[in-house]
């Protein structure tokens, strides 16, 4: 099972997307171009970028990133628990 995005917006509602290896991917090659320091140096930055890109890759946004950053008020990664343990 596949990690989860969940987003909480400013108004309340929330959406949950899939963070697909496209998602992670996408997310590492932005960060590169864009210079961000690597590890820990920019993990905030990464992992809300990394949220947008589920959610508009899941349909669940179609705003730029600033714009839908905006509207933001908290994410959270959801680790599927293993069911063999």
């Amino acid at each position: 099972m596949r990690n989860i995005a969940k987003v909480t917006y400013t108004d309340g509602h929330t959406s949950e997307a899939p963070l697909t290896p496209r998602v992670i991917t996408l997310c590492e090659e932005h960060a590169q171009k864009e210079g961000w320091a690597a590890g820990d140096g920019s993990r905030i930055r990464q992992s809300y970028y990394m949220a947008y890109l589920a959610m508009r890759f899941a349909g669940n946004t179609s705003k730029p990133y600033d714009q839908w950053l905006d509207d933001v008020d908290d994410i959270d990664v959801e680790t599927p628990e293993n069911p063999t343990e």
